[in-house]
């Protein structure tokens, strides 16, 4: 029992609104069927009586009750249960086995799942009655603990091994927990039962949608091939493989598998996403997966969703007007079609077309409540718009409308940081505070946040201050200890920066931002060079395509005197990003090498970009270059 509650926490009870005691009651009864059992009192319709089962009643058993004989179907149907009436035991319904479904209910409407699962199963151990290991299964399903699920739905399909229900509930479990060999067998007869009744197709699509989801799709797409071989002259069965390859990440053979379906469907559309999709994974086929889309458009001009496809497409490869078009298109086929409203507004965003792009948010926004959406999205995107237009308090009111959920923190987030901007540093510092922190990762997110607000408000002692006092209550938290070794720095505290990046190191070896930070802050004071540039390229060993650890390596060897590998490194981490600090550094290794037209078409780069950068500015001042 104490193996399987903790894990329970949702309720399952089918009859709310019936009393417990009478719930339970009922539900003990029909189990062992209403119609054609008897239990203490009850007689039977038919008048019929079972002999008790061998061994004997068990002790206390009234001498004059009378047993229960195998449950009709009617039963069966009333409980749910997938066993024909000759598949189940006889089982008599003793005062004992009373007691306990009786109890198993009230546990479950108590939230006891634990005691339920585990009495459920005994019972169904002891009577060999699958609607019992049914129950167990359904009470563990209820309770999202796929593991004990898993053993009732193995014990309901050996008590049932003729039941369609119970092997598709094993089977759901075992792909659920990526059982794939187990579950083989299973699938295997599901489909030469589908061969048989003319349900192959629908099979298929069943199958490519449960095993697209199992963690180890590699194996899944192994297993398909193995599974569909008979069938590959079925449309669905080349589909099913071509979604499993591509879910694999196995593009080229995705791609195969969608041509010889389209061979077999030409116009099936479900087969020429799939081509189209693992076309774009390609590096040189994107283009003919634009072709494949536009073909089949013009051919099928009512298909809503290749022209979705092909419109993100164009999208991604920056043919804005291109997309419209293609929006447009299905949005005269279907002008409250949300995800297409949505797709026009982004891509209005994107075309620097703020209004049209409001415009469609607005119509977004003001669909049915009833319509499903992403209200989150269209928000932030709202908030985006006018932080554009230099509206803040609009910004902030749209931010403010980000219902609960995945991006509630981060828009509270923005939203104060939007306040500090405008100079609003107290009333962003109490919207951090006064937000609902649902985690401690939450928690860790408002004080960082608050932290960047004061830093970024150039009150760094603050900033520092806050990071310490969470610090003090979680001192193993990494994100804390991190962002407070940085604070450190800003106020010339270089021992505590140190402490505190050791102790990241000490407690995430693999992260390489903090020897990074130390490295990069021991190379820019000119210290213990030798030690800086082990704790780099330590951090490179990890990331070896970071950019900023890139320019952290060349900063180090430029300050031993290398500048030719300084260059190189440099020359690399500008390539990969073109932040205004890379280009700082880089402009001075290039000055100092006397390269000076191309340092200052350097540094303009990044003055560009960011005028008001402090590295760039100290950089032109101590090197007296006016650009």
């Amino acid at each position: 029992m104490g193996s399987v509650a903790g894990e329970f926490k949702l309720a399952y009870y089918p009859m709310m609104n019936v009393p417990f005691a009478l719930a339970a009651l009922v539900v003990a009864v029909t189990l062992f069927g209403c119609a054609g059992s008897n239990a203490p009192g009850l007689s039977s319709p038919s008048g019929a009586e079972s002999p008790a089962p061998s061994g004997g009643s068990a002790a206390g058993t009234p001498s004059g009750s009378r047993t229960a004989a195998a449950a009709p179907a009617a039963a069966t149907a009333q409980t749910g249960a997938s066993a024909p009436a000759a598949d189940l035991p006889s089982v008599r319904l003793s005062p004992e086995i009373l007691f306990q479904i009786l109890a198993a209910d009230i546990a479950v409407q108590r939230g006891e799942f634990g005691a339920a699962w585990n009495t459920y199963m005994s019972l169904a151990r002891q009577t060999r009655d699958p609607r019992l290991a049914r129950r167990a299964t359904e009470t563990a399903f209820s309770a999202r603990a796929l593991g004990e699920a898993t053993q009732s739905a193995t014990l309901w399909r050996e008590l049932a091994p003729q039941s369609a229900e119970a092997a598709q509930a094993l089977e759901a479990l075992w792909l659920n927990t990526g059982r794939l060999t187990e579950v083989e067998p299973l699938l295997r007869e599901r489909l030469a039962r589908a061969r048989t009744d003319g349900t192959l197709p629908d099979v298929y699509n069943q199958l490519q949608r449960s095993l697209a989801r199992t963690a180890d799709r590699k194996a899944a797409w192994q297993m398909i091939q193995r599974l569909s071989e008979p069938d590959l002259k079925l449309p669905a069965a080349r589909i099913a493989r071509a979604t499993l390859a591509a879910a694999a990440e196995d593009y080229p053979a995705a791609v195969e598998e969608a041509r010889q379906a389209m061979r077999l469907a030409p116009d099936d559309e479900e087969a020429i996403l799939v081509a189209a999709r693992s076309m774009w994974q390609l590096p040189d086929s994107k283009q003919a997966a634009l072709d494949l889309l536009d073909g089949f458009v013009k051919r099928s001009p009512k298909s809503l969703e290749a022209r979705y496809l092909y419109a993100r497409m164009l999208l991604g490869e920056g043919k804005i007007d291109a997309a419209r078009a293609q929006f447009d298109a299905a949005l005269a086929q279907s002008p409250d079609n949300p995800a297409l409203l949505l797709s026009v507004a982004q891509a209005a965003y994107q075309a620097k077309q703020p209004a049209e792009s409001r415009r469609y948010l607005e119509r977004y926004l003001a669909l049915p409540p009833a319509t499903t959406r992403d209200r989150s999205t269209a928000t932030f995107l709202m908030a985006q718009i006018a932080e554009d237009a230099g509206k803040t308090d609009e910004a902030v009111a749209w931010l403010a409308k980000v219902p609960p959920g995945d991006d509630f923190m981060p828009a509270t987030v923005r939203r104060a940081m939007l306040l500090g901007k405008a100079g609003r540093i107290d009333e962003g510092r109490e919207l951090l505070r006064t937000a609902p922190a649902g985690s401690a990762r939450d928690q860790t997110l408002l004080v960082t946040a608050e932290a960047q607000l004061l830093r970024e408000a150039g009150r760094n002692q603050e900033s520092f201050d806050v990071l310490g006092a969470a610090l003090a209550k979680s001192p193993d938290n990494t994100d804390l200890l991190y962002d407070y070794a940085m604070a450190a720095e800003k106020i010339d505290r270089f021992a505590v920066m140190e402490t505190s990046l050791r102790r990241l190191i000490d407690l995430r070896p693999d992260q390489p931002n903090a020897y990074n930070a130390l490295g990069y802050t021991m190379a820019d004071r000119g210290i213990r060079l030798d030690e800086a540039r082990t704790l780099i390229e330590k951090a490179l060993s990890i990331a070896p395509n970071d950019a900023h650890i890139l320019d952290s390596m060349g900063w180090v060897l430029y300050r031993q005197k290398d500048s030719a590998g300084a260059l190189r490194y440099l020359r690399q981490a500008y390539a990969i990003l073109p932040e205004v600090d890379i280009a700082a550094h880089l402009g001075e290794v290039l000055w100092t090498e006397g390269k000076q037209d191309e340092a200052r078409q350097v540094w303009r780069e990044g003055r560009s970009r960011e005028p008001n950068n402090t590295t760039l500015r100290e950089t032109l001042v101590r090197l007296n270059v006016t650009l």
